[in-house]
């Protein structure tokens, strides 16, 4: 048996926090604990969770968390980005990851 955050951190695949797991589970009304089955996997409340944990991966690019340390590349963070908007469009909710603004001066 295999719980829904367990499940989580599995599909997620970089090390988070057990707590900011949670929180992401608990904003989407799942329980941690309960059971992980098919109809919860594929479910919306699911997928939401997984996007929004790689939509804080790119958000905080570069971080140390106790005696963890990650740093994604610039082509991680696109493909994490890519990623979470189309899973938040998967279950029809709006793009939450946005490249950062891009300055031109002169020319």
């Amino acid at each position: 048996m295999k719980t829904i955050l367990q499940a989580l951190k599995d599909e997620v695949h970089y090390k988070l926090s057990s707590g900011f797991f949670e929180n992401r589970l608990l904003e989407r009304e799942l329980n941690g604990n309960d059971e992980c089955t098919v109809e919860i996997f594929k479910s919306k409340p699911f997928k939401g969770a997984v996007a929004d944990c790689l939509r804080s991966l790119v958000q905080a690019q570069n971080y140390t968390e106790g005696d963890v340390s990650m740093s994604l590349s610039d082509k991680k963070v696109e493909e994490a980005k890519k990623l979470a908007n189309s899973i938040y469009r998967s279950i029809g909710e709006d793009d939450k990851c946005f490249s950062e603004p891009t300055v031109y001066v002169g020319g």
